[in-house]
């Protein structure tokens, strides 16, 4: 089972009906693979080319035996890390904090939140 936080769109958004989106806690494979890139694909942007520009700053300025393991490093912290930039980037987007669940996978965890949270009524089944 996963933690997944929930972050409500921003009041002035234009469609009543937008969900929230789950943010996993647990460690990106695609950031640790891929680092800045990764979190560019994943929505951060502003923290992914923040980290591009350390990274090549890093291998401009280092010799190649530093930067290697500094820039695995970088990648291994950025992973870690990848949920709390996530949230940190939507929030700058004026999406609001709210309680999280834990579940196996995002839209069982959209669920769980909204069968406790009863401000969101669930759409009816026809």
């Amino acid at each position: 089972m996963t933690f997944y936080s929930a972050l409500l769109p921003p009041a002035r958004a234009l469609d009543p009906a937008q969900r929230p989106v789950m943010v996993a806690w647990r460690m990106s494979w695609l950031v640790l693979l891929s680092g800045w890139v990764g979190l560019v694909l994943r929505g951060c942007w502003i923290s992914g080319l923040l980290a591009g520009g350390a990274s090549i700053l890093t291998r401009q300025l280092l010799p190649l035996p530093v930067a290697v393991p500094l820039l695995g490093g970088m990648h291994l912290l950025l992973a870690l890390n990848a949920p709390d930039l996530r949230q940190w980037e939507l929030r700058l987007r004026g999406y609001r904090a709210a309680r999280g669940v834990y579940a196996t996978n995002p839209k069982a965890a959209l669920l769980r939140w909204m069968d406790h949270d009863r401000s969101h009524p669930l759409s009816p089944v026809s």
